[in-house]
């Protein structure tokens, strides 16, 4: 009886690799090859238009200040503030958690303050390709940005569809409802603690392994603007 439960035990286990292992090969293979990489064309278009928003989140409006009501003047200010909170520690982070969210909707306005600024040169690369790479730079560090903006879009279930007023709200609201919590110390038990390790580290190679194919797919594609 007990040769037998140990067998199935081993079974139960190598089916748990197995599975493991398929979840593994799914979904660094669906990264690499489920979606076919964008032309120059498609992420230049992608990098969208600029358009003043329409409406801000009302905390944002707080911060902005009764004198800075101009788009320019909301934007600069708004990268200043998200520069000070990326560089928080992480300390600072765990007792606040909501002001990364209100970076992220900062940084909204970042994004689409370079997009305004850029915008004459997006259309100046566009006439000149394929022949040539007018503005490159440029237009590569906009890029640049846009995948970031996607990756913190997509990380709380928003994509680059919807439009900067929805997402600033999300946002805000999001880091309205963390800044309410409250910070209790609580002992983990060493299994936990095992675990998380263990998950981490599963994490970070699944990760390391789909940033390298991504950073592939992106220097390809910057090369080829840079060449021209």
């Amino acid at each position: 009886m007990l040769y037998y439960l140990i067998f199935i035990e081993r079974i139960i286990l190598k089916q748990k690799t197995l599975f493991t292992l398929l979840c593994i090969f799914l979904f660094t293979h669906k990264f690499s090859h489920a979606e076919k990489p964008l032309t120059v064309v498609q992420e230049v278009k992608q990098l969208g238009i600029f358009s003043e928003p329409s409406k801000y989140p009302e905390g944002m409006l707080e911060f902005f200040g009764s004198a800075c009501k101009n788009f320019t003047c909301r934007a600069e200010k708004s990268t200043r503030q998200m520069a000070l909170i990326f560089k928080r520690s992480k300390l600072y982070h765990q007792r606040k958690p909501g002001q990364q969210l209100y970076a992220l909707a900062m940084f909204e306005l970042f994004y689409l303050n370079e997009l305004k600024k850029k915008e004459k040169r997006i259309e100046k690369f566009l006439l000149a390709w394929p022949e040539k790479s007018k503005y490159g730079k440029e237009v590569i560090s906009l890029i640049k940005l846009n995948r970031s903006k996607e990756k913190m879009r997509k990380s709380l279930g928003m994509d680059l569809d919807m439009s900067i007023e929805k997402a600033m709200e999300r946002y805000w609201i999001m880091g309205d409802f963390l800044q309410k919590g409250e910070i209790k110390n609580a002992k983990i038990s060493k299994e936990i603690k095992k675990r998380e390790k263990l998950l981490a580290k599963y994490k970070k190679a699944v990760n390391k392994f789909n940033s390298a194919l991504k950073n592939k797919e992106d220097e390809d594609l910057y090369n080829k603007i840079k060449k021209k």
